[in-house]
C-alpha cells in the first residue's frame, strides 16, 4: 500500500509540475479572444485518486489512466464562448479525441443534468517528458459552472441517485438554467446586430431614427463627422492630443437635457458651434493642456445649451449635481452659467 502511495505522490509532484505552464498558456491562448469569467485548478490528492482507483476498479488499474489528477475549469458567460474557447484549446494543446467529450451532445432528453464540453489534454510535444501527462480541461459558461457546484454540494451525480419523488425538481432546474443560458446568448446577438444597424445608419446619416443610449452613443462619438469636426477644432487650440474614452458617463446629462436622439445631437451641435469655441477658447486658449478626452465635446456642447436656454438656477444646480458631489463646484459651475447668460454676446444668443 504504501508503495502505490508513494508511486500516486511521485504523480502527482509531476502534475504540480507542469500545473502552472498549463495555466499560463491558456491565459494567453483565451484571453485575447473572449472573456472569461475565471479560469480554475486543482491537483487531485492522494486520497482523491486512491479512492477513484478503488471505486472503478474496471476502468482504471493504475493512476496513471487517471487524466483528471489535474484539472482545470474555463468559465465563460456565453455559450459561443465555450464553442471558442473550445476551438482555440484545440489548436494550440494536444487533445485526445477519443477520451474527450462534448457532453452537451450527450445527455439523456428525458434525464436532468447541465453539463459541458471536457477535453482530455496535453502540452506540445516541444514540452520533452511533460507533455506525456494528460490533464483535464472542462469549458462551461458561468450558469453550467453554478449548475456544477450546486450539485456537487449536493452529492447527486446521476438521476439514479436522486429519490423519484424530487428528480423532476433537478429536471426543472437544469432546464431553466439552460433555457436561461440560450436567452444570454440571444441578448448578445441581438446587441451584435444592433451596434452592426446602428453604425450603418451613422454612416448613412439616418440620425433621426437612432434614440440615445450606450452603442448609438458610443459609435457616434467615434464616427459622426460633425462630432469629430467639432472636436478637431477644439483639440486645435493648444494642439491637444485626443485621447478615445468612453462617453457612457454622459447619457445621465444628455436625458436631463431632453436630446431624445442622435439627430437631436447634429442639431444642437449646429446651433451651439460658436458659443462652443469660445467657451473652449476661454478655458483652453493660455492653458498648457496637451491631451483632451473625446468627450470634451459633450462638456462645452452642454454647458453652450444651459447658456442659450431658459432653465433656472435650481435646474442648473440640477445638471451639475449629476457630474459631481462637491456642493462648492456645483454652486460654482452654476454661476457661471448664470453669469455667462447675462453677459454672452448678441451673436450667441439662440
Amino acid at each position: 500500500m504504501k508503495e502505490r502511495d508513494n508511486e500516486i505522490q511521485i504523480l502527482i509532484e509531476k502534475y504540480k509540475a507542469i500545473e502552472d505552464i498549463v495555466e499560463e498558456n491558456l491565459h494567453k491562448v483565451l484571453l485575447n479572444s473572449l472573456s472569461l469569467v475565471h479560469i480554475m485548478h486543482r491537483v487531485k490528492t492522494i486520497d482523491s485518486i486512491k479512492g477513484k482507483l478503488e471505486r472503478k476498479p474496471d476502468l482504471y488499474s493504475s493512476p496513471y489512466e487517471i487524466y483528471d489528477i489535474l484539472g482545470f475549469r474555463v468559465i465563460c458567460y456565453f455559450s459561443k464562448d465555450v464553442d471558442l474557447a473550445a476551438k482555440l484549446i484545440s489548436e494550440h494543446f494536444r487533445v485526445d479525441w477519443n477520451k474527450s467529450k462534448d457532453k452537451r451532445n450527450l445527455i439523456d432528453a428525458r434525464s436532468f443534468g447541465y453539463v459541458a464540453i471536457h477535453y482530455v489534454c496535453a502540452l506540445p510535444e516541444n514540452y520533452g517528458e511533460l507533455s506525456n501527462l494528460w490533464f483535464e480541461v472542462q469549458i462551461k459558461t458561468i450558469l453550467q459552472h453554478s449548475w456544477a457546484e450546486i450539485e456537487h454540494d449536493l452529492g447527486y451525480k446521476t438521476e439514479f441517485e436522486v429519490p423519484r419523488s424530487i428528480r423532476r425538481s433537478f429536471s426543472k432546474a437544469a432546464s431553466l438554467l439552460e433555457t436561461v443560458d440560450d436567452i444570454f446568448s440571444d441578448i448578445l446577438t441581438k446587441l451584435d446586430e444592433y451596434s452592426i444597424a446602428v453604425k450603418q445608419n451613422i454612416d448613412n446619416q439616418n440620425l433621426d431614427e437612432l434614440s440615445v443610449d450606450k452603442i448609438t452613443l458610443v459609435e457616434f462619438t467615434a464616427n459622426n463627422k460633425a462630432y469629430r469636426n467639432l472636436l478637431q477644432e477644439i483639440a486645435g487650440i493648444t494642439n491637444a492630443r485626443i485621447l478615445e474614452q468612453s462617453p457612457e458617463n454622459q447619457l445621465p446629462l444628455i436625458e436631463f437635457l431632453g436630446i431624445h436622439s442622435l439627430g437631436d445631437m447634429v442639431m444642437l451641435i449646429g446651433e451651439q458651434h460658436d458659443l462652443v469655441i469660445e467657451l473652449a477658447r476661454e478655458l483652453l486658449q493660455d492653458s498648457e493642456i496637451d491631451e483632451l478626452s473625446s468627450n470634451v465635446v459633450y462638456h462645452f456642447l452642454f454647458r453652450a445649451k444651459l447658456i442659450n436656454s431658459n432653465y433656472s438656477v435650481e435646474k442648473i444646480r440640477e445638471f451639475f449635481m449629476l457630474t459631481t458631489k462637491n456642493e462648492n463646484r456645483i454652486e460654482s459651475n452654476t454661476r457661471k452659467i448664470i453669469e455667462k447668460r447675462k453677459n454672452k454676446p448678441k451673436s450667441f444668443q439662440k
